[in-house]
């Protein structure tokens, strides 16, 4: 059976949040879905906990697939194992432990129905514990424009803000880095953008993107980090110089400043020095990158020349205090 909507949601080390996410998806008006729950080898209860809460929505089972690896392959894998195994015309990705409006895809496919888009995106909320912020991502039409917007850091890239036409990853045969579990998302968007023909953005927050969970899969040091990260930058700029030869080059640049910017979102003088480290070659143009706020720019031009107290000292200003009590 084909559907509509395909909604892969990888599941490693979840088991206290995905309850949430599977009454959103299993609760949500849109019927014809099929679910793909891929068991990252995850050594808790999270899978018990999907067939638990399944159990309460019986006219979801036939539309759900339990895939599974006999070891844990890291996020990158199991998004394209349910690739693999997902028939529907759109893709979309879930994140175990967030979760999503009842309403989210019921529009995301409409609107790309109404005008047959490719790509349909949506605004979110950035949920802490006991407050939540609304996330705005800016609004483009043309595909080339996103696509800018992304390398520049002015769009952000994360997969589940997106409902993307499934045959724009197969017939481009666009897939993860297996292994490379971190910028994952960047590397394939700016991939899917690229292909694309057409784009809409529904300015609406329809998914909830949780910030409380200490197992995320993504939660590593800072060395390691840009490690995992530099393969997808990697054959990002391969990718990109190959399709626009000569000519995203400084965007290019800002790609990878956005990409270590992270780094200097800390007190910890180490991660400065692995910033200066990673893509030296992109501080040449800290200065020209007019979508970044001037402040980014500021502490990374602090960086660039290891004025780390500036570093610190506005990371415990305006992160660790002015945001650690209005985002708690």
């Amino acid at each position: 059976m084909n559907y509509k909507i395909s909604i892969i949601i990888p599941v490693y080390r979840v088991e206290n949040y995905i309850s949430c996410c599977c009454r959103s998806l299993f609760g949500m008006r849109f019927q014809d879905v099929e679910y793909l729950f891929v068991n990252d080898a995850t050594p808790d209860g999270s899978m018990a906990v999907v067939e638990s809460i399944l159990n309460e929505y019986p006219h979801r089972k036939a539309h759900v697939k339990l895939l599974a690896h006999p070891k844990n392959m890291g996020v990158a894998s199991a998004r394209n194992t349910g690739l693999e195994a997902a028939t529907g015309e759109y893709i979309a990705f879930v994140d175990a432990d967030d979760w999503i409006e009842e309403n989210m895809f019921e529009k995301l496919y409409q609107r790309a129905e109404a005008g047959h888009f490719d790509i349909v995106g949506c605004d979110w909320y950035l949920e802490f514990e006991t407050s939540k912020r609304y996330m705005r991502q800016p609004v483009y039409e043309r595909t080339s424009d996103c696509l800018k917007a992304m390398l520049s850091g002015e769009m952000r890239w994360f997969l589940w803000a997106f409902l993307i036409r499934r045959g724009i990853y197969v017939k481009n045969n666009i897939r993860f880095l297996d292994g490379a579990n971190i910028g994952e998302d960047m590397a394939v968007l700016i991939r899917c953008f690229s292909f694309a023909r057409s784009y809409r953005h529904i300015s609406e927050a329809l998914y909830h993107y949780v910030k409380s969970n200490a197992f995320s899969m993504t939660a590593l040091d800072s060395k390691k980090q840009i490690e995992i990260v530099k393969r997808n930058v990697d054959a990002t700029v391969s990718f990109i110089r190959s399709r626009y030869p000569n000519s995203l080059e400084q965007e290019l640049d800002f790609l990878k400043l956005n990409v270590k910017f992270s780094l200097l979102i800390s007190d910890n003088a180490a991660n400065y020095e692995v910033w200066n480290i990673s893509f030296p070659e992109a501080n040449r143009s800290i200065w020209k990158n007019a979508k970044q706020p001037f402040r980014n720019r500021l502490l990374q031009w602090s960086a660039s020349h290891r004025y780390y107290w500036i570093v610190r000292g506005y990371y415990n200003i305006l992160f660790k205090f002015v945001y650690g009590v209005l985002y708690r």
